[in-house]
């Protein structure tokens, strides 16, 4: 894409800056309830656990103590190293979040930049290309032949056309 920004400015860092203490990140918080009671919730629920502790309960009952130990031990180990899985499994997803979130393009200060979608704030200019995606809602300034695939959001099979008329 060539240099020219169309006599947009966009915003300044100063704006930039309190743009983002007013609305906040355009990023989406999930809230989930505790990763170790999660896993600890799904990991009760598994049938060869629930076995398990039912077979184990039965030798204490029969009054083979023993046995009713090593097996609650043996569910015990079972459940510390699938916990610890779980949390490795998780913390590498978080760090994959990081590294593969998308950048987009913006004008600010009267200039390209690329940054972090999470960067986005209300009132930046967006530059939308061929192929990206658009990271936020917005209002369309200058288009040329510009089409937009939300089929994600709607379901609708072909791109939906977009213009500089409509709000």
């Amino acid at each position: 894409m060539a240099d020219e920004t169309f006599g947009i400015k966009g915003l300044t860092a100063a704006e930039v800056a309190e743009s983002r203490i007013k609305f906040g990140a355009n990023i989406v918080i999930n809230k989930t309830q505790n990763a170790v009671v999660a896993a600890i919730i799904s990991l009760a629920k598994e049938p060869m656990v629930v076995l398990l502790l039912v077979a184990s309960v039965i030798y204490y009952i029969s009054g083979n103590t023993p046995d009713a130990v090593f097996l609650s031990v043996a569910i015990v180990l079972v459940a510390g190293i699938s916990l610890y899985q779980d949390a490795r499994s998780n913390s590498a997803l978080e760090k994959l979040k990081v590294l593969t979130s998308p950048l987009c393009k913006v004008i600010r200060d009267g200039r390209y930049q690329e940054i972090n979608s999470a960067d986005l704030v209300i009132g930046d200019v967006l530059i939308a290309e061929e192929g990206h995606s658009i990271a936020a809602d917005g209002l369309v300034l200058r288009a040329n032949d510009f089409t937009v695939n939300e089929s994600v959001l709607t379901g609708e099979s072909l791109p939906v056309g977009k213009n500089t008329k409509e709000r």
